[in-house]
């Protein structure tokens, strides 16, 4: 059943807060951003956190048991001192809490306020490594995580066979045609995917969007990488494509430097970088469905992004050997 995903108002959870952690009083909870799930800045006395609230339905997130991996995940990641914001464990020592609003069971995790800002501007040469290094980093400590929790996986299903299905849909529903010019480009790029090797250095467990909107730099502290909404096993080169569709190609190249201080790529995995972030392009729109579905968008912009859609799938088409 659809669940409503209403938008939580922050008295009642500051009062959720006030029981399920230890927190200065008096706590304000103020509602920040939707995206692919609800968030939250909580400030109490002179401290700040983010309190985040799951969206029900997405289509990437099958049970509770993937939250907990997430949380599980980063709290691991923290203690191998890799740069990330690991969740604060409850009163009774949970990362993951729920509450029940209208019929429906909401979960949310508090997190500690990331330290510095976006970077709004170009990365300099210097963050741009530094990027690549905490990306290598993640990459390199995850392979000794080990969770009693599923996650899901980055495979050809999720990455394009669904993905279509579901920007189909669309296209169809609002009168754009379907994908079949599209069927065989996408059986090239996937056929990509088979050759890449696939071992603990190239295959694993990735942060799965790490774009300029999911960390912060501060000069004292560095980077701080958060919201691991979408980290997944996948290959390595996942991340690494994601930040080739955020930046230009000079930050890119500087991105990549950084990384293979840390972990030196493979040559079929750098060749296949450019397709492997069509691939995302592809699966981006999915995601962008789900997260209109969920959060229940309009026809008219369901339908924007169907022709936006469109569009970029013909780019893509025109540009694959």
């Amino acid at each position: 059943m659809q669940q409503s995903n209403s938008i939580l108002q922050g008295k009642i959870l500051e009062a959720t807060l006030a029981q399920l952690y230890e927190l200065e009083k008096p706590i304000t909870c103020s509602f920040l951003r939707r995206s692919f799930n609800d968030h939250y800045l909580v400030s109490t006395g002179k401290e700040q956190f983010i309190l985040r609230v799951y969206l029900n339905d997405k289509n990437y997130i099958h049970s509770v048991e993937e939250i907990h991996f997430e949380l599980d995940f980063l709290t691991y990641l923290h203690s191998r001192s890799v740069a990330v914001i690991a969740p604060i464990s409850s009163k009774k020592n949970q990362k993951l809490s729920s509450i029940t609003f209208e019929d429906e069971t909401r979960y949310l995790t508090l997190f500690p306020f990331a330290k510095g800002k976006a970077i709004e501007a170009e990365l300099t040469k210097e963050q741009a490594v530094g990027l690549g290094e905490m990306i290598g980093e993640l990459h390199r400590e995850s392979k000794q995580f080990e969770s009693g929790f599923s996650r899901y996986r980055l495979d050809g299903k999720s990455l394009m066979e669904d993905p279509l299905n579901e920007i189909e849909k669309y296209t169809c529903l609002f009168g754009l045609g379907n994908l079949h010019f599209f069927r065989e480009t996408s059986r090239i790029l996937m056929e990509g995917i088979d050759h890449l090797p696939k071992d603990d250095q190239t295959y694993g467990l990735v942060h799965g969007d790490p774009n300029p909107s999911n960390f912060h730099f501060c000069k004292t502290n560095g980077f701080s990488l958060f919201d691991f909404d979408h980290c997944g096993y996948g290959y390595r080169i996942h991340d690494l494509a994601v930040v080739k569709l955020s930046y230009p190609v000079e930050i890119y190249q500087s991105v990549v430097e950084g990384y293979e201080g840390i972990r030196t790529l493979k040559g079929s995995e750098k060749v296949f970088i450019d397709n492997y972030a069509d691939i995302l392009s592809v699966k981006k729109f999915s995601d962008i469905f789900n997260m209109l579905e969920v959060t229940g968008a309009d026809e008219a912009t369901k339908k924007l992004i169907a022709q936006n859609a469109m569009e970029t799938l013909g780019d893509i088409l025109n540009r694959t050997p």
